[in-house]
């Protein structure tokens, strides 16, 4: 493809219309695709150094194995997205040794693995170009922040509120905002750190329009916290451990990103709509509505 790619993917897939169907999402959402229907021929193409692997684990049987030890081997902080049965999770996940795995549930809903790959590379690039691994003064401060929600998650954890989760939400230099799971404690389900933050920063600048900020958290966002991020038109996210992280302790965020995903009639929870002309009344009344307020 011409042009400037966001990443290299190799796409192992032995299942041609799955594999079509994945470069296809994946080339038009800008980025550079190889593909290989069999494990052999995968291997040849770990040379061209891609930046992510998507490849159904399951797919060549043994083969699969030889060619992750290859990859694991040469190109061992590549990223992987694994294709497997959902009851295969488990058992893939012990024998496949790579520190950067997410397992993605087969039949393969492409629009998630699109999702997945934004989620490791344009995360990633986004983060690098901000230099977060170096020492001028804006990278010393950065890791300050992530420091604070960091401490804040081991903090709360030891002193019983919840998961060990933390957040701080800065602007101009100054914290406005901080927040630690305390789901258990308060029996609230939203009460996660990231939403708990932005409620404090929120009240703090007396705005619920937090434009100008960022939020830095312990680790990556769920579905929930991800969507009031950017409800409150937060600049930019800083995350420390990732979703599969979060996951291998307990904490599966994967089942609510599919869900998602999903057109209502397929989801696991039922959706039903009714009363749709009675509650559009309130909408028409909102459109008439002179002083309004709330967005």
């Amino acid at each position: 493809m011409s042009g400037e790619s966001k990443g290299q993917v190799l796409v192992l897939e032995p299942n041609d219309i799955t594999r079509k169907l994945i470069v296809s999402i994946l080339t038009k959402a800008g980025y550079a695709t190889f593909e290989a229907g069999k494990s052999d021929d995968a291997v040849g193409l770990l040379a061209r150094k891609p930046s992510l692997v998507i490849m159904d684990v399951e797919g060549d049987g043994a083969d699969s194995f030889g060619f992750l030890k290859k990859m694991q081997k040469d190109h061992g902080k590549v990223p992987l997205v694994a294709l497997a049965e959902p009851g295969d999770r488990d058992s893939l996940q012990q024998r496949i040794n790579l520190p950067r795995v997410t397992f993605l549930d087969k039949p393969v809903n492409p629009m998630m693995v699109l999702s997945t790959v934004e989620n490791f590379l344009v995360a990633d690039a986004a983060l690098g170009t901000v230099a977060v691994g170096g020492d001028t003064e804006l990278d010393l401060k950065r890791k300050q922040y992530m420091r604070r929600a960091i401490d804040l998650s081991q903090q709360k954890m030891d002193e019983n509120c919840g998961g060990p989760f933390g957040a701080v939400i800065v602007k101009g230099g100054q914290i406005v905002g901080e927040g630690w799971n305390c789901v258990t404690s308060t029996n609230d389900p939203t009460a996660h750190a990231e939403m708990v933050a932005i409620r404090a920063a929120a009240a703090a600048t007396k705005d619920f329009k937090l434009e100008g900020c960022e939020i830095y958290t312990s680790c990556e966002p769920c579905p929930m916290c991800l969507a009031a991020i950017y409800w409150a038109r937060i600049d930019k996210i800083f995350y420390a451990n990732h979703r599969e992280d979060a996951e291998r302790i307990g904490f599966d965020d994967a089942f609510l990103y599919s869900e998602i995903a999903l057109p209502e009639n397929k989801r696991a929870l039922p959706v039903y709509r009714m009363l749709r002309e009675e509650a559009k009344i309130v909408f028409d009344n909102w459109m008439k509505k002179q002083d309004k307020t709330g967005y």
